[in-house]
């Protein structure tokens, strides 16, 4: 029991000044609540405020954070807050209410995925794991830190606060004499201090507890160097409050070796600072060191003399404190010869030994005894709950059954609704497309015609005019000849302008030679001096309908129409590909770009482009700056 005490003040002690050692001062705490704009942001004044006064007064402590509790009411997270800081007030005076605090704690911080939450947890757990193990359950305290603690620090990103659970786990196996499990575990611990923290004094500490094991394993050149390690870093706070533990190690391992003055030596820097820091408990360790050197140096009365100063001067508080000074005293007592002194205090131990055992059976009677009252009140108070619940059955189906009709009435009226919605809009869409087909169809069916008017008609007369105009020129050599030939060439670039109407109208490349031929022939009849046009195709298929190759090849054409018009490009790459049902089409080019939002020079080319792919079902973005225009389009092709 004693060893799980002094293990419980070491952590404590050690959290304690993790997270406030810097502390500068605080303003008033009525100054920060006027300056808090939050419910929450209060709650969690009231308690930092109480964990700075905890250990100067720790009943105002644990009524402010009392206080911040009310606030919280309504907030689970900040309330499980409240209930970790009531824990670690608690845990000074009664374990079992601490223990019952931080499970409330738990039960409320667990629910929420942040990474202050994850830390709370791993230090709720981890006051669970000291409350364990000062009920002498160390399974429990190791397997609490293994399993919650140090994951839950692992998941907050605090690899420092993973170092201290890691020293916090060796105590026990360094109280219980497993020395090789001790250091493993301090060495973890140490890995990350140096690694992140190289200058922090928290290292003092586990130097000393490695000193400790060291010297039990009785590896003393091991010892050594760990000692030397801690005084390096014992040099930048020579009062922190690690000093006096670790000269307390010092000292032992300087008795070992029987260097007394060192040892004498450490012994006196140890207490100066204990008395600074007013650390009784570290005093008391330092004490016993002193009694052990007199003690090997068969100095019987010197070692006799600071054994009693221990109780006489107030530095025993506890039963068991008092038990184990009583078997110091009786040891010391046996060694020097005196065995009427030793079995005096041998009787005193037993005393002692046995009010701790009756105290115990006390404590454990009254709190079965509790158990069992609590028990009764809430069998009580569950029958008659019963009777009520019973009461309000039958009308809480009844409700539920009127709830349920009520619900499958709605949800049949609300999805016939619906139903009905979706066949108007769809039957309307449908008229849309085909009015719209039809639209295009018409105009198609006119630009054949009149494709193949202007070619075999128009086109046919001119070519004759050319023949005729021809033979004239051989025949008759009074015609100026540099006339008539001029004749010809503007008669021959009719020929050709009219032939590319025609293509413009209905390729006859898309309805031989299908989309891919007829869209390759429309970008090489496009190219002009100074503009390149490249286009690529992949997967494109003849499954579509005719119609919808006449859409396709209209959106290409007036989207590189545009390209030509507008942009003042200098290359302009088309590129087409079909998977399934849909037929994808990208155009980009580096020319000057336009305005999207106002498409001022898009004009009725892009509206055209626009309702095309409307009638298709499909998807513009066009995605236009100073560097040039990229124009994605996706199209429905399916029947």
């Amino acid at each position: 029991m004693t060893l799980a005490r002094i293990t419980l003040v070491f952590i404590l002690t050690l959290t304690f000044f993790v997270l406030f050692g810097q502390e500068d001062g605080f303003p008033t705490l009525k100054s920060k609540l006027a300056g808090t704009k939050t419910t929450e942001e209060k709650a969690l004044l009231y308690y930092e405020t109480a964990d700075t006064l905890a250990y100067a007064d720790s009943v105002r402590a644990i009524a402010l954070i009392e206080k911040g509790m009310h606030l919280a009411k309504r907030y689970p997270y900040q309330e499980g807050i409240g209930y970790f800081y009531l824990g670690r007030r608690y845990i000074d005076y009664s374990l079992h209410r601490a223990d019952l605090a931080f499970d409330q704690a738990i039960s409320r911080i667990e629910a929420f995925k942040t990474k202050e939450a994850y830390l709370y947890l791993s230090r709720a757990w981890g006051n669970k794991g000291v409350i364990a193990q000062a009920n002498d359950d160390n399974n429990t305290f190791i397997k609490l830190f293994l399993e919650k603690a140090i994951p839950f620090a692992g998941l907050a990103g605090d690899s420092l606060r993973m170092a201290d659970c890691y020293a916090n786990v060796a105590l026990p196996f360094m109280n219980h004499g497993d020395q090789d499990k001790a250091i493993y575990y301090l060495q973890k611990s140490l890995a990350i201090f140096k690694r992140l923290a190289p200058q922090d004094l928290r290292q003092i500490d586990l130097y000393a507890h490695l000193t400790r094991v060291n010297i039990e394993k009785e590896n003393l050149e091991e010892a050594y160097k760990n000692l030397k390690a801690g005084h390096r870093l014992l040099t930048l706070a020579k009062e922190s409050i690690y000093a006096p533990n670790f000269h307390a190690m010092e000292a032992m391992y300087y008795i070992q070796v029987q260097n007394w003055s060192a040892a004498t030596k450490a012994i006196d820097q140890g207490l100066a600072v204990a008395k600074k820091l007013q650390n009784k408990n570290e005093m008391r360790t330092l004490l016993y060191q002193r009694a052990e050197q007199f003690r090997l140096q068969r100095k019987w009365a010197e070692a006799r003399d600071v054994l009693l100063s221990l109780e006489r001067d107030g530095y025993i508080l506890m039963a068991t404190d008092k038990k184990k000074l009583y078997g110091a005293l009786a040891s010391l007592e046996k060694e020097s010869g005196d065995d009427k002194a030793a079995n005096h205090w041998l009787a005193k131990q037993v005393e002692i030994s046995d009010q701790i055992l009756a105290s115990e059976t006390i404590a454990k009677i009254a709190d079965l005894e509790a158990k069992y009252n609590l028990v009764q009140k809430e069998k009580e108070l569950l029958l008659s709950r019963e009777r009520a619940e019973k009461q309000q059955r039958w009308i809480w189906a009844i409700v539920m059954c009127l709830l349920l009709a009520l619900a499958f009435f709605y949800y049949w009226w609300r999805s016939r609704r619906l139903k009905n919605a979706r066949e108007v809009q769809n039957l309307k869409q449908q008229q849309q497309i085909e009015l719209g087909k039809a639209l295009l169809v018409g105009e198609e069916n006119e630009r054949v015609r009149l494709a193949r008017d202007l070619h075999d008609g128009l086109g046919g007369m001119l070519a004759g005019i050319k023949l005729n105009l021809s033979q004239m020129l051989h025949v008759k050599q009074t015609f100026e000849e540099q006339d008539l030939q001029q004749t010809i060439d503007r008669l021959g670039n009719s020929v050709q302008e009219l032939r590319r109407i025609s293509r413009n109208m209905m390729p006859e490349s898309l309805a031989q030679s299908g989309l891919e031929v007829a869209l390759r022939d429309l970008c090489v009849d496009s190219k002009l001096p100074g503009l390149q046009i490249s286009c690529s195709f992949f997967d494109l298929n003849n499954v579509r309908s005719a119609q919808v190759n006449v859409m396709i090849y209209r959106i290409v054409q007036e989207l590189i129409g545009n390209a030509l018009k507008h942009a003042k490009a200098s290359k302009i790459m088309l590129q087409c590909s079909q998977a399934d049902e849909h037929f994808f089409i990208t155009i980009e080019d580096n020319g000057q770009g336009f305005d999207t939002k106002q498409n001022t020079h898009a004009g009725q080319g892009l509206k055209n482009i626009k309702n095309r792919v409307d009638l298709l079902s499909g998807k513009l973005e066009i995605d236009s700056t100073r560097e040039g225009t990229v124009i994605n389009i996706e199209l429905y092709v399916g029947q």
